[in-house]
């Protein structure tokens, strides 16, 4: 009778746990609100959880199959020696993640092959000679693993027979939660025939079926972006998106479309979920790998019913080569293995930092303590505004170009006195010879229909009394196709792997890309004359957001040798830069960040915009919005760039638009600073009058508080509630008109 009365609320438990989608019973984990309960083998069932952790408490379950190995201040981590799952235990909450599935219910909607993908820790993509894919899985393919046991987690060395594919999986404990880690030294492809294309690691981490827990998914998209759970999606496939964008030397050449409008760049290697908000949260940072990663997100209803996401590493590719001129070819694939280590930080939130506000200041923290996340200084209260110059362009007349200048240093001179902004930060674009439309010259020169460097000088002081920064523009990859001037078309271009010319594009005009040799010392020279002859800095282009692989023999290097030459150049070149929507591996080097995304890609299974990537350089680095004279819904942007603290930008000229008609420039339709003087100067008092208070304090909180009525809360006790309703708000004793924002103190 004792033996059937323990077996009976076993049954029960079983039950109950199918429905949710939970693991077998074999250790029942609660979740109470002061001292955790952890798990322990054969527990009984415990009492119901209480506040504050009631919303998300669930039994959870250790199956007797994971043994624990390591152990910290806040964590547990166990492991399964068979499929190198891993489940966490955070000791704060007692919240279990689990990495695998352990148990798959009839309505799950997973056959064989996605079975086994998600009860295996990893999972590859192996490809033949003839680029034909195959899946191979731990639980699915023949393999033999030889597991240790460390002082901090476990090192496997997975063999898969068929492709005859090694590789060394090392999962560790820290502090924040668990480091995993595969090697690039010791992965063997030792049969000739096949080679490693795909690494999937851990894709099934914190998956959720259907809608069973109220919660989102994050994707780096834009400003950010999420995917609500649910239990269907719009959606008819998965998201797939390239860190950093695609790799131009496999492509060999992007396309040019003026008229489309491209989704943004995976700029920061993070993705993250939300196990109910103000409970359980975690994020995924790249560490090592991301040139090579990919983030693949599966809504639930798009095959499974599950809602997941994970980093695959890219190791191998197929292209196609032509063999001839009429275009006859073979697919094949890329002569050596992508070479780079991955390593990959699961950093665990819980209570009041489980939203993406938590997730976006643990990925700050993690920045900082890599030394990644500079602090810009800015002692003074007003923020500050970016004030873009045309300098010069040119246009074609019958057989010879004629010189346009739009914007003197003279007429910038008097415009910057003109106007009532502190602060400025002035870019200066197309000061070369020959203006935008030219390449810059190997040494520092202004086109002399523009001015004298001395006169350049002059006007650098007067903007630095008013707290003001010049940089000029410069987009150091570039070169451009229509002026062969200052490069050699046969030595400095980086090539595809199809052997031809990497080509692309920029501000409307179409670019060659240098490589490596050629764009390290045509920066280097110019850096060392602007050092030398003018107290100004770099508004960097292209480089901190385009990454390629220069497949040249002579001058082979990987996206993950590029990144680590682009740190080395910037460092050893002692010059303050700007970056136009940089990439993550160059926020070190950042004084400020241009073009923010108020938005992002528009995919049709994401639920909304958030500021990630504002919250995340919020108090440390300044960062400018797009110029504001070419959007096309002016309000509702200054309302985003007060919610998620953007300083504004402007496009200027001295001469009217009409007369770059006829040039490369003509994108910049509208820009003369007597149609847009005014505006400058009320834009800027609106919004300093809003973002002053809070300068230099960072984004702790956000949410909302009515539907399109949003509050962000700053470290330093002051909040801004932004109105994008037609109607006015008023609550709890604030009132805001409509379409409009406020900056108020946080009231207890």
């Amino acid at each position: 009778m004792a033996k059937l009365m323990r077996v009976f609320p076993l049954v029960l438990i079983m039950g109950l746990l199918l429905g949710l989608g939970a693991n077998p019973p074999d250790v029942a984990l609660p979740v109470l609100n002061s001292t955790p309960v952890l798990p322990a083998v054969e527990t009984a069932v415990s009492p119901p959880p209480t506040a504050p952790f009631a919303r998300t408490a669930r039994l959870q379950t250790i199956p007797t199959s994971y043994e624990l190995l390591a152990e910290n201040q806040d964590f547990q981590l166990y492991a399964n020696r068979e499929t190198l799952a891993f489940k966490v235990v955070d000791k704060r909450s007692g919240y279990v993640w689990h990495s695998n599935l352990d148990e798959i219910a009839e309505d799950d909607r997973l056959n064989r092959t996605w079975t086994a993908f998600a009860q295996s820790g990893i999972s590859i993509d192996y490809l033949d000679e003839k680029a034909t894919d195959e899946r191979a899985s731990i639980t699915n393919s023949e393999h033999t693993i030889d597991f240790q046991a460390t002082d901090d987690g476990f090192e496997a060395t997975v063999h898969f027979v068929d492709p005859s594919i090694t590789m060394i999986v090392r999962v560790k404990l820290e502090a924040d939660g668990v480091r995993v880690e595969v090697p690039r030294d010791a992965i063997k492809e030792e049969d000739p025939a096949f080679k490693l294309g795909l690494l999937y690691v851990y894709p099934f981490f914190g998956a959720v079926r259907d809608d069973s827990i109220p919660g989102y998914m994050f994707i780096p998209d834009g400003a950010g972006t999420l995917i609500r759970f649910a239990a269907e999606t719009k959606a008819r496939n998965m998201f797939y998106g390239r860190y950093y964008g695609a790799d131009l030397g496999m492509l060999g050449e992007l396309p040019y479309d003026p008229l489309v409008n491209r989704p943004f760049k995976l700029s920061l290697p993070v993705i993250g979920m939300v196990h109910q908000e103000q409970a359980n949260a975690y994020i995924q940072v790249v560490e090592k790998g991301a040139a090579y990663g990919e983030v693949h997100a599966h809504p639930a209803g798009v095959i499974t019913n599950f809602n997941f996401m994970y980093n695959a590493f890219v190791y191998n590719q197929s292209y196609f080569q032509a063999t001839n001129r009429s275009g006859a070819g073979v697919t094949t694939l890329q002569p050596n293995t992508n070479d780079f280590d991955v390593t990959i930080h699961y950093r665990f939130l819980t209570g009041e930092a489980s939203d993406y506000v938590g997730m976006a200041r643990s990925y700050q923290a993690y920045l900082l303590e890599k030394g990644l996340l500079p602090t810009v200084a800015d002692p003074d209260n007003d923020i500050g505004i970016r004030l873009e110059f045309l300098g010069g362009e040119k246009e074609k007349v019958l057989f010879w170009f004629r010189s346009i200048p739009m914007t003197t240093v003279a007429q910038m001179q008097a415009i910057l006195a003109n106007l009532q902004v502190q602060n400025p930060e002035v870019v200066y674009y197309g000061w070369q010879p020959g203006g935008a439309a030219s390449m810059p010259p190997s040494s520092l020169r202004l086109d002399r229909k523009l001015g004298r460097l001395n006169e350049l000088n002059e006007l650098v002081e007067e903007i630095t009394a008013v707290g003001g920064r010049l940089f000029l523009y410069l987009d150091p990859q570039a070169a451009l196709r229509d002026d062969e001037t200052g490069y050699s078309p046969r030595y400095d271009l980086a090539m595809s792997i199809t052997n031809i010319n990497l080509k692309g594009y920029n501000r409307f005009k179409v670019n060659f890309y240098l490589n490596d040799a050629a764009l390290n010392g045509r920066y280097t020279d110019l850096s060392n004359d602007l050092t030398a002859e003018l107290d100004a800095g770099w508004a960097l282009d292209g480089i901190g957001s385009t990454l390629y692989t220069d497949f040249k023999p002579s001058h082979f290097i990987n996206r993950e040798q590029t990144i680590q030459l682009y740190q080395t150049i910037l460092a050893e070149n002692n010059v303050a830069t700007s970056f136009y929507q940089p990439n993550d591996y160059l926020f070190g080097h950042m004084q400020a960040y241009y073009d923010m995304p108020l938005g992002d890609s528009g995919y049709i299974y994401t639920s909304e915009t958030v500021p990630f990537l504002p919250i995340v350089l919020s108090g440390y680095v300044p960062y400018y919005g797009t110029t504001l004279n070419f959007s096309s819904n002016l309000r509702a942007d200054l309302l985003r760039h007060a919610d998620y603290g953007v300083y504004p930008s402007y496009f200027l000229t001295q001469e009217v638009t009409a007369n770059i008609l006829n040039t490369p420039s003509n994108w910049i339709y509208t820009s003369s600073y007597d149609q847009w003087g005014d505006e400058v100067e009320s834009t800027y008092a609106w919004l300093n009058n809003l973002l002053g208070p809070v300068k230099g304090a960072h984004i702790v909180a956000r949410q909302p508080l009515a539907d399109g009525v949003m509050m962000t809360r700053y470290s330093n006790g002051r909040q801004i509630i932004v109105n994008y309703n037609s109607t006015p708000y008023s609550a709890n004793g604030l009132s805001v008109p409509a379409l409009d924002a406020i900056v108020t103190e946080v009231t207890p």
